[in-house]
């Protein structure tokens, strides 16, 4: 009995290990074409058994609102769950968000400082920024590539500059000069160990100095957009 017992407490005991140090893979498409737009996000965790997947299948500019469509679905195996809304991103919402932001800076010790550090440990593993674009005019269009082409390079700067880069960014401009068009693809590889997350987690916790109005902060930072009507 007693040795069942430690081949099971064993097994236990290596599970922990090999979860710990399991990476979180995230995969992040966003594309846009013409008036268009699509994101889809799928996360990975504890070396596959967890997989999610949230896609946004249109997302429409409506005056001062965004309006999109969700789709989510995925989980641990055998609890598999989906859901489908329509939500509508507006002044409100916004200002819920600034709000909530704002909460956690006075409520936590060098919050921002957290933020930059565990940035810094996400690793990207894959970053590709393509663009098609056309007006029209020859002459426009060839001005247009070019600032394009720094827009491109200013934005795998800045995300070099955050997080842990671990790839070459690879990108293209590709003018049309027949007619007008705007094609944009971004995708890109993310991961972190999920040790390293928690050990994040439980830093942010200990920086912590009001913990009621934090929790409330970030619960309003975490609550989705209002549902719209379908």
């Amino acid at each position: 009995m007693a040795f069942w017992l430690w081949i099971a407490s064993a097994a236990a005991a290596a599970a922990l290990v090999a979860a710990w140090f399991s990476p979180i893979k995230i995969r992040v498409r966003y594309s846009r074409s013409g008036r268009l737009d699509q994101l889809v996000v799928v996360v990975q965790a504890l070396f596959g058994l967890f997989r999610y997947r949230i896609l946004l299948p249109s997302v429409v500019i409506r005056g001062w609102n965004v309006v999109y469509r969700e789709q989510r679905t995925g989980g641990l195996p055998g609890r598999t769950q989906g859901s489908k809304a329509k939500r509508i991103v507006g002044r409100k919402t916004i200002m819920r968000y600034i709000r909530a932001y704002r909460s956690i800076l006075v409520s936590t010790k060098r919050f921002k400082q957290w933020a930059r550090q565990t940035l810094k440990k996400v690793e990207c593993t894959r970053w590709r920024l393509d663009f098609r674009v056309g007006t029209g005019d020859a002459a426009s269009t060839a001005t247009l590539t070019g600032l394009l082409w720094a827009v491109s390079g200013c934005a795998s700067g800045i995300a070099s500059r955050m997080l842990a880069f671990r790839t070459s960014p690879y990108g293209e401009v590709t003018p049309n000069y027949s007619v007008p068009e705007f094609t944009v693809v971004w995708e890109a590889d993310f991961r972190i160990r999920l040790g390293t997350l928690l050990r994040a987690f439980l830093k942010l916790g200990v920086s912590t100095i009001r913990v009621g109005k934090a929790l409330r902060a970030w619960r309003s930072w975490l609550t989705p957009p209002k549902e719209g009507l379908s």
